[in-house]
C-alpha cells in the first residue's frame, strides 16, 4: 500500500486515505505516519515539504581594505584569440574592489601568479582568503604561498556557494556585463574583461554606499568621459589637502562597514523568514543531498540523498562534520564538512 509499484511511495496523506478505505487497525495513523518516515527510498529520493533548514551568518566585514578577500576560478569560456579559457576573480570583503584576470590554463602556477603578483605585491598580504575546494586553489603552490604570508585560507563547503557569497555574486554581475560586449563568437571576452572590471569598481555600491575605488583611493575615479567633458574641480596638492584625503578615507571605510553590517542585518532577516532554525547533535545520524550525474542515465531518476552519515563534529551554526557509516563508500567521501542544506535526520 506504500512500497509496491501501484502505490508510488506516495506520502502520508495520499497513503493513509488509500488504506483508511478498506482497512482498520487500532493506531492506524500513528503506525502509517511512522512507516512513511521511515521508508529509505523515500528518504534517499524525496526532499522535506519544509521550510529550508539553517540560519543566514553573515560574513564580518573586515577594517581595512584587502584583510579579507574571495577568490575564484570561472571557466572554461570559448578559447579566445590570445588562448584564454579562465577568469579568475578576486573580491575585497570590505571595500567590494575586484581584481580579474584572463588566464589560458587556470592551472596552479597561473593562480599562484596571480595571487602574488595582483594581490599581494599591489594590495598587501590578506590575512583571510575565501575559495572553494577547487583543485587548483587547493594546490601545494597556493598553500606555501598561504603559509608564508601567514594568510588564512578559509574554504566553502561543497554545494553551498553562497558562504562566498559576495565572490559569487560578482560572478553573475560579471558575465551579465561580459554578455553584452562579446562578439557572436565570443572570442573577444578577454579584451573585455578589463573595461567590465573598470565599470563595476568606478560604480556605487548599494552595501557601501560608495564606489570601490572611492573606498581603495580616497576619490572618484576619473573615467575617459571626464576628459572628454571636463569639470571644474581642480585642487592643489598641498599637505591639507593630502591630510584631508586620508581622513576623508579613514572615514569612508569605516561608514561602509557600518553600512555593510546594515545590509547584512537586512539580508538576514529577509532569509531567516524563509528558512527554519534546526540543530543536531553529535552522534545523530543524517542523509546527506549528494548530485551525482551517471552517463546515459537521467538526474530526475537518481537518488538525491546517501546515507546514513553521522555527525561527528559541529564547525559553526550552519555546518558539521559527518563520517560516513556506508558499506560501499568507493565513490564517496568517509569525512565531509557539510552545510545545514544538505542534511536531514535519519529516519
Amino acid at each position: 500500500l506504500h512500497d509496491a509499484p501501484t502505490a508510488g511511495h506516495l506520502g502520508f496523506a495520499k497513503t493513509y486515505d488509500r488504506i483508511r478505505r478498506k482497512y482498520y487497525w487500532p493506531g492506524l495513523y500513528g503506525s502509517t505516519r511512522r512507516y512513511i518516515s521511515h521508508c529509505k527510498e523515500c528518504q534517499r529520493r524525496k526532499t522535506p515539504p519544509q521550510l529550508p533548514p539553517g540560519r543566514l551568518q553573515p560574513i564580518e566585514p573586515p577594517d581595512i581594505p584587502f584583510a579579507k578577500v574571495g577568490i575564484d576560478l570561472l571557466g572554461r569560456f570559448p578559447v579566445t584569440r590570445s588562448g584564454n579559457r579562465w577568469i579568475i576573480v578576486c573580491t575585497d570583503y570590505l571595500t567590494r574592489f575586484t581584481v580579474t584576470k584572463a588566464l589560458p590554463t587556470g592551472e596552479a602556477i597561473e593562480v599562484a601568479k596571480f595571487i602574488v603578483e595582483e594581490i599581494i605585491l599591489k594590495h598587501g598580504s590578506p590575512k583571510e582568503m575565501i575559495s572553494d575546494r577547487g583543485r587548483t586553489l587547493l594546490s601545494n603552490l597556493v598553500k606555501t604561498i598561504n603559509e608564508l604570508c601567514q594568510t588564512s585560507h578559509l574554504l566553502t563547503t561543497a554545494y553551498d556557494p553562497q558562504t562566498n557569497g559576495l565572490t559569487e555574486r560578482f560572478n553573475k554581475t560579471l558575465a551579465d556585463m561580459l554578455s553584452m560586449y562579446t562578439d557572436v563568437e565570443q572570442k573577444n571576452w578577454d579584451t573585455v574583461l578589463p573595461f567590465v572590471t573598470f565599470a563595476y569598481n568606478s560604480a556605487k555600491q548599494n552595501s557601501t554606499g560608495f564606489s570601490p575605488f572611492f573606498l581603495i583611493y580616497g576619490r572618484n575615479i576619473t573615467t575617459p568621459l571626464d576628459v572628454i567633458l571636463p569639470h571644474n574641480n581642480d585642487r592643489d596638492h598641498d599637505d591639507s589637502y593630502v591630510q584631508q584625503l586620508i581622513t576623508r578615507s579613514e572615514e569612508a571605510r569605516q561608514l561602509a562597514k557600518i553600512h555593510i553590517k546594515d545590509t547584512q542585518a537586512s539580508d538576514k532577516r529577509r532569509y531567516d523568514a524563509r528558512h527554519r532554525s534546526v540543530s543536531y547533535k553529535i552522534g545523530d545520524l543524517v542523509w546527506v543531498y549528494t548530485p551525482i550525474r551517471e552517463v546515459g542515465l537521467s538526474e530526475k531518476l537518481l537518488r538525491r540523498y546517501f546515507g546514513p552519515y553521522r555527525i561527528t563534529r559541529q564547525m559553526s551554526e550552519v555546518t558539521n562534520e559527518v563520517e560516513s557509516m556506508e558499506t560501499d563508500k568507493k565513490r564517496r567521501k568517509l569525512k565531509d564538512v557539510v552545510h545545514f542544506l544538505r542534511i536531514k535526520p535519519y529516519y
